[in-house]
Parts: C-alpha cells; structure tokens; sequence
C-alpha cells in the first residue's frame, strides 16, 4: 500500500512538471506585439502603468535632449555594450511613445528579435514592410504612425523600435 501511493505521488509530481513545461518555455521569451507594445504595456499608456507590467525598472531618468523635448526613459534588464534591454520612452505627458528592444530576450509572434537575420525579417513581413536603406543601418518599417522599426547593420536585426509619432 506504501508503494502505491509512493507511485501515485510520483505520478502527480511528473504529470505537474509537464503541464508547466510549456507555460516556463513561453514565458522565457516576452512577446513584441508589432505597431502595439511589449508584454502587455502598449503606447499610450501612462508610463508608471506601462512599466509595472514589463518589469523592474533599473534606471529613471528625464532626458532634455529628445529632439528639444522632455521625455521620461526607463531601463529595464542590465547594461550591456552601452544598452538595456528595453528602453521605454514617455512624453512630458508621461504617455508612452516609444519601447526600444536591444536584446533578443522579446520576440514577434512570427519570431523576430534581435538576432533575427535579415531574410528571416522579410521573409516573416514580406511587402508590409518598407525598406529605407541607410550608410550604417537598413530600417524597415512595418505600419504607419504607429508601427514597428527594424534596425538591420550586416544582415542581421540589431534593434526593434515600437513607437507612435
């Protein structure tokens, strides 16, 4: 009788790990939604809002020098080569205009992060995206006022910005 519930118990405990295995290998890659936001923060939101549901802020600070306005920036992951992770961007009305992902730590829902090659970007987007070929990046954009910039130096996705202008 002992052994049957040692059996049983086991049972229960591998049948929980697998139904969280795929839940834990979703989580570890947060979702870009393209022309929207990142996670469930979306453009428009007030920024403290926004940031609560991306993450641990690690650095806040007021830029004066965005294009001869304030805006508010908060860093979220750590610092490496000179960038965050993700970087979030509000206007003096603290309403969020702009999400810039530096890590391949977000994703798309087709899969483009950080990383991405080049082909794989068009590939995934196709004619919705317009080229606009630069001396250091290519960018592609994806939308209007609203959308989503892929930054490309050497074939490969080296930067993707949500923003609203």
């Amino acid at each position: 009788m002992h052994r049957t519930k040692l059996v049983r118990g086991l049972f229960v405990a591998a049948l929980a790990v697998s139904m969280l295995a795929p839940t834990t290998a979703y989580a570890a890659t947060a979702r870009i939604y393209v022309n929207k936001g990142v996670k469930s923060a979306r453009l428009g939101m007030y920024d403290t809002a926004a940031a609560r549901r991306i993450g641990r802020v690690v650095l806040k600070k007021r830029d004066r020098s965005y294009a001869g306005r304030v805006v508010w920036v908060r860093y979220f992951g750590t610092k490496r080569n000179g960038k965050y992770a993700l970087e979030l961007y509000s206007n003096k009305s603290r309403k969020v205009f702009a999400f810039v992902i530096n890590r391949n730590t977000y994703a798309t829902a087709k899969g483009i992060r950080v990383g991405s090659s080049e082909a794989a970007l068009t590939a995934a987007y196709g004619t919705l995206l317009t080229a606009n070929p630069g001396p250091v990046y290519n960018r592609y954009v994806l939308g209007g006022r609203s959308g989503t910039d892929f930054y490309v130096r050497g074939g490969v996705v080296t930067k993707i910005v949500v923003r609203r202008f």
